[in-house]
């Protein structure tokens, strides 16, 4: 078991209050709520009421203003003074050109899955909401696979298993995963989700609709939606390679979950460490989550779940996975597994109040430190002896997502992205510190959010090594760790040179 180091009271005492509040262009004053106002009117002429709904005028705007995953974007926080609901890209472009004309802030809203507060809702701003724009569909003769922004993973995934396919990308979230880059099970073989993009429809900042392409006039707008978030324009369809997973009773995975006590935590951490390090296997692959629930105040409860799978056989799964299957464990529930058995194993509890902190750390070969990996825990362990009181605390996660050598390599053969390092740094992780508060909490707790805070500017961190967009702070300079940042500057310039999207929305800083 990981010692908890001698600072754990100075947790929040060593950072000084309000040190960092989440970053926000969203205005406050009479001016941008008179805009946002003449904004929505002019819309709900042009698009109709029905299309365009206020607070008052109708029944849609409570669901869309309370449609995020994290409840500090709902509405008894943001209130957009009006909501757009497209049905097609023409209405979203209708939409930008006015909100672009008019000087006004806006937000855009997919799936809602942020742990950014702010990011995808909007005060005194016009709100563009994808619930409505939510299908899927598999061309066989293309082999691709196409997805409006609206849809949610789990419905995707399930609505093409009939065809034995399913796109790289996420459990049970939106697609705002793919803008990010997105982890996936399907990654240690095909990239980043967004590494396989085929086409993307996109609005631009001005309202103009362009379709980007690896190798078409937009292939650098193309590249840079691949991480770039909402920086870059709004994507009103993906369109990307399918992968053959096989049908619901295709039992080609074999795996499951390892629960470790925390007395194995140290070696748990050596196994992660060592596995992303070494495995040059895309068929093994590997979650895990450290979880701290607060049932009991006075000693929150730690465990480690670990999923492991293969896509092969149980023999190949337990060579994989030796050094982990011979870690003390609590339960273990292992067994043969379809792809849709795999994401439905997952969940997200929705109706909390979520905020995430990212960092990145390199494999270590076997017999070599794994000192940042304990230090990374300890910081973690720190924060939960320090709030073990707290009142306002539901859950906080700390999850190690491996990005190997092969999904390094996937992306650069695709055609690369910006996110990655260059070929030959090995591979590392991607690291998430998560703090979810009780149903009812609507504002981070000042204390806890100090705490946070101080995880996120102590945990260690591998110079030159991104971090995962989808799952970092709002005021994290995630841009700024890329290999291709220097590139995202150039494109950003390029298709938004009046600097509107950065000065009007929240999202991604450096830019």
């Amino acid at each position: 078991m990981v010692a908890v180091s001698g600072f754990i009271l100075l947790a929040t005492a060593l950072w000084c209050r309000g040190a960092q509040a989440q970053n926000t262009t969203s205005s406050t004053s009479p001016a941008a709520a008179v805009t946002a106002a003449n904004t929505c009117a002019q819309l709900a002429s042009s698009l109709g009421t029905s299309i365009v709904q206020t607070q008052s005028s109708g029944p849609e705007y409570s669901i869309g203003a309370n449609f995020a995953w994290s409840t500090f974007n709902d509405e008894v926080n943001f209130q957009p003074t009006c909501i757009v609901f497209p049905n097609t890209s023409e209405h979203v472009q209708t939409a930008m050109k006015a909100i672009f004309q008019n000087n006004a802030e806006y937000s855009v809203q997919a799936g809602g899955h942020s742990g950014m507060t702010g990011w995808n809702t909007v005060e005194n701003g016009i709100l563009i909401s994808f619930i409505n724009m939510n299908s899927t569909s598999y061309d066989s003769q293309s082999d691709t696979i196409t997805l409006l922004p609206g849809i949610h993973w789990g419905d995707a995934t399930s609505a093409l298993q009939q065809y034995g396919v399913a796109p790289v990308g996420g459990v049970t979230v939106g697609t705002g995963l793919l803008l990010g880059g997105g982890i996936s099970y399907l990654s240690p073989a095909e990239g980043y989700a967004a590494d396989n993009y085929v086409s993307l429809d996109v609005v631009l900042v001005n309202g103009t609709l362009v379709t980007a392409t690896v190798d078409n006039e937009y292939a650098d707008l193309f590249k840079a939606l691949k991480g770039g978030g909402n920086r870059f324009g709004i994507v009103t369809k993906y369109v990307v390679k399918a992968v053959h997973t096989g049908l619901e009773q295709d039992k080609r995975w074999f795996g499951g979950l390892l629960v470790y006590p925390n007395s194995s935590s140290e070696a748990v951490l050596a196994a992660l460490a060592h596995f992303v390090h070494d495995t040059t296997n895309p068929n093994a692959v590997l979650a895990s989550t450290i979880r701290t629930t607060w049932e009991n105040n006075s000693s929150p409860e730690i465990e480690l779940d670990i999923v492991l799978v293969y896509n092969g056989t149980e023999a190949s799964f337990n060579q994989s996975f030796a050094e982990f299957l011979s870690i003390p464990y609590t339960s273990i529930a292992v067994q043969p597994l379809s792809y849709l058995d795999l994401l439905e194993a997952v969940t997200f509890p929705d109706g909390l109040g979520t905020l995430f902190g990212a960092s990145a750390l390199t494999g270590v070969p076997v017999n070599s430190s794994i000192e940042q990996y304990l230090e990374t825990y300890r910081l973690y362990n720190n924060f939960t002896t320090t709030f073990a009181s707290s009142p306002d605390i539901a859950f906080t996660l700390l999850d190690f997502s491996p990005v190997p050598r092969s999904q390094i390599q996937a992306g650069y053969e695709k055609g690369t992205n910006p996110i990655v390092p260059p070929l030959g740094t090995g591979g590392y992780h991607e690291i998430l510190f998560q703090v979810t508060y009780l149903e009812g909490v609507t504002q981070p707790s000042e204390d806890v959010e100090e705490g946070r805070q101080f995880w996120i500017a102590n945990a260690p961190s591998t110079p030159g090594l991104p971090f995962f967009l989808n799952e970092a702070d709002a005021n994290q300079e995630v841009f700024a760790t890329y290999g291709g940042y220097k590139f995202l500057k150039q494109v950003y310039a390029k298709y938004d040179p009046t600097r509107f999207n950065v000065e009007h929305t929240q999202g991604p800083l450096g830019l």
